[in-house]
């Protein structure tokens, strides 16, 4: 009886450490990444992170073994132009969400080692400040309104044509293909 009870005891206490523990994490939803043409060198990942705790969560940094480098990015209205602004980190509110998608929040996958193709899977390490990390898979798919025209310059080409004008010949340079890349892709 008496062991019983002790494996009892131990189902109760793994049942409550493992649901605190859930809580703790940010559930992550509609992950995909944008697919994008051979020689392309940056990529975008987009999808809702919610965080049902009772505190801030803050996405603090985010890797990827198929990438050399992956930033958090704003895409915001400075001084007339669209431009792509790193973030040093993402707070999710306490029992909120935040939305990562075209033309916002979004991460920038940067120098593919192997182009990933539609129908693939990207996995992304979310590292988070309070140390906990979380691994997600995000499908390459195309982007739905690709291809609609309506008739505004795309965020990307906005800032792709102020950094051709203002940044440097490394950045230019990046840039240019980058709107090549666009304009095939429509």
């Amino acid at each position: 009886m008496n062991r019983s009870l002790n494996v009892s005891l131990i189902f109760i206490l793994l049942h409550i450490f493992s649901s605190a523990y859930a809580h703790q994490q940010v559930a992550v939803e509609n992950a995909w990444v944008r697919s994008a043409p051979p020689g392309a060198d940056v990529l975008a990942a987009y999808m809702v992170l919610k965080n049902e705790s009772e505190e801030t969560r803050v996405l603090s940094r985010v890797s990827s073994s198929r990438f050399e480098s992956v930033e958090i990015h704003k895409t915001e209205m400075h001084e007339g132009m669209m431009r792509m602004i790193p973030q040093d980190s993402l707070p999710i509110p306490a029992g909120g969400s935040v939305t990562l998608g075209p033309g916002g929040f979004h991460l920038m996958l940067i120098g593919p080692k192997s182009a990933p193709k539609e129908g693939e899977e990207v996995e992304l390490l979310l590292k988070f400040s309070n140390g906990h990390s979380q691994r997600i898979k995000a499908p390459v798919q195309a982007d739905k309104d690709r291809g609609k025209s309506t008739g505004i310059i795309s965020p990307t080409s906005l800032f792709c044509l102020q950094e051709i004008w203002t940044g440097s010949l490394h950045r230019r340079i990046q840039c240019l293909r980058l709107l090549v890349i666009h304009k095939r892709c429509g």
